[in-house]
C-alpha cells in the first residue's frame, strides 16, 4: 500500500501508540516512520450526511490542520537535535499521517541507565532539560512526558544523549485547550492537571512536564519512581493529592540531584524550577566535588496542604481514582539516535535564579511539508 507516495513496510498498527495507528514506510529509498491518526476524520462522502454538517466537519478539520501545521513548524524550529523533527504532515483522504525518521537502534533501558556513574547521568539530564528548554521556550507543552518518550541512545563516545518524541498530547503555553482533549499517561501527571479535570479553574501549563520530567530523572537515576504506598494509590498525583508522601531514594543519588528531582516534584507549580532553571543547577552540581551518597537517606516530597492557584483549598482524598476515565497512552516505540550535546550554559554567581542557558536558535525551515487534498 502507498499513501502519499510513502510505500508502508507492512500494515500499519495500533500497538501501544493511543490514538493512532504506526508503521515504518519508504520514500525514494529512504526509511521513515509513519503515524496515523485516528481523529479528525475528514468527510469524503457528501451523501451521508447534510450540507451544513458537511460544511462543519470540513471547517473542523481546516482548524486542525491550521493548528498543527503551525505546531509542527515552531518544534521544527526549536529542534536542533534533540526534538524529533517532523519531516511531513499531509491529508490521505479521510486520514491525517505524520512523518518523522526512521530511527533503527533502541533506547537505552531505565536498569542500565540506573547503573550509570553519576556524572554519565547528569549530562543524559543535562541534554534532556535542554531538549525541553527548547521545546518550552517556543512556548510549547509536551504534555506525554515519560521514558518510552525519550529516546535515550549511548553516543560514540560512550555518554549517553535523550531526544524527546510523540507531541500528539501537546499544546502551545496559554492555549484554550478542553479538559477533553488534554492526554497524557496518569502514572505521571501533575496534581494540578488532575485538579483542572476535575473541575477547578487552575492554569496547565510547562510546569506540568517538570513535574513529570522529576518522575523520569528519578528513573534514570534509581530506575524505579519515588516511593509512595501503591497499595492505597495507583498514581503518584494520587497520593501528593491526599497529603501522602513521595519518598526519594538517595542511594544512588547526591545530595545536590536530589534536591534538584525534589523541587521538580513540588506540589506547587510555581515553585517548581524551569527548564532553564534545571539545566543551569545540573551544569552547577557537574562541576562541583560530588559526596558520597548516604545509601540510607531519603528525602520526604511535600505533599498537597491547600489550594495554589484555582478556586479555594482543596483536601486530596477526593482525587483518589477520580481520573479512571483518562486512560493510558503509550508511546510508540521508536528508537534512539545520536545527538549532538546541548549547549554549555554560563552561571551567574551574583543570581539566586540561575540563569537561562543561552541555546542558539536554528532559523525556520521554509519547507512544503504539509500537503493535503486542497495543496495539490
Amino acid at each position: 500500500m502507498v499513501i502519499n507516495g510513502y510505500a508502508l513496510e507492512a500494515e500499519l498498527q495500533n500497538a501501544n501508540s493511543g490514538f493512532s495507528k504506526w508503521g515504518f514506510a519508504k520514500k525514494y529509498g529512504k526509511s521513515y516512520f509513519i503515524k496515523e491518526l485516528i481523529n479528525p476524520v475528514y468527510p469524503t462522502d457528501r451523501s451521508i450526511m447534510s450540507e451544513e454538517m458537511f460544511a462543519q466537519r470540513c471547517a473542523k478539520c481546516v482548524e486542525y490542520e491550521n493548528r498543527f501545521k503551525t505546531f509542527y513548524n515552531a518544534i521544527n524550529n526549536a529542534s536542533c537535535g534533540n526534538l524529533v523533527r517532523i519531516d511531513e504532515f499531509f491529508r490521505s483522504g479521510s486520514r491525517y499521517y505524520l512523518i518523522t525518521e526512521k530511527i533503527e537502534e533502541k533506547s537505552v533501558p531505565l536498569s542500565i541507565l540506573a547503573g550509570l556513574p553519576e556524572n554519565k547521568k547528569i549530562l543524559l539530564l543535562k541534554t534532556v532539560a535542554n531538549g525541553f528548554y527548547r521545546l518550552h521556550s517556543a512556548g510549547i507543552v509536551h504534555f506525554d512526558v515519560k521514558p518510552a518518550n525519550i529516546l535515550v541512545k549511548k553516543t560514540r563516545n560512550g555518554n549517553y544523549a535523550g531526544k524527546l518524541i510523540d507531541f500528539d498530547a501537546g499544546f502551545f503555553i496559554g492555549e484554550d485547550i478542553e479538559n477533553s482533549e488534554l492526554g497524557g499517561d496518569l502514572t505521571y501527571l501533575a496534581p494540578e492537571t488532575c485538579r483542572a479535570l476535575c473541575g477547578e479553574d487552575v492554569r496547565i501549563d510547562e510546569k506540568a512536564d517538570i513535574f513529570a520530567l522529576g518522575l523520569v530523572f528519578h528513573q534514570y537515576c534509581t530506575g524505579k519512581l519515588p516511593y509512595y504506598n501503591t497499595a492505597e494509590y495507583e498514581y503518584p498525583y494520587e497520593s501528593v493529592l491526599d497529603d501522602c508522601q513521595l519518598v526519594i531514594d538517595k542511594g544512588s543519588i547526591s545530595p545536590q540531584l536530589c534536591a534538584l528531582i525534589e523541587s521538580m516534584l513540588a506540589v506547587d507549580p510555581a515553585k517548581r524550577p524551569s527548564a532553564g532553571d534545571i539545566f543551569n543547577t545540573l551544569n552547577a552540581i557537574e562541576g562541583a566535588t560530588v559526596p558520597n551518597v548516604d545509601p540510607t537517606a531519603t528525602v520526604v516530597v511535600n505533599a498537597y496542604t491547600g489550594s495554589f492557584g484555582g478556586s479555594g483549598s482543596v483536601r486530596g482524598s477526593r482525587f483518589k481514582g477520580s481520573l479512571s476515565m483518562m486512560g493510558k497512552t503509550e508511546s510508540v516505540p521508536l528508537t534512539g539516535t545520536s545527538i549532538p550535546v546541548s549547549a554549555p550554559v554560563a552561571i551567574d554567581p551574583a543570581r539566586t535564579a540561575p540563569v537561562a542557558p543561552v541555546v542558539p536558535v536554528a532559523p525556520a525551515e521554509k519547507s512544503p511539508w504539509f500537503t493535503s487534498a486542497g495543496d495539490l
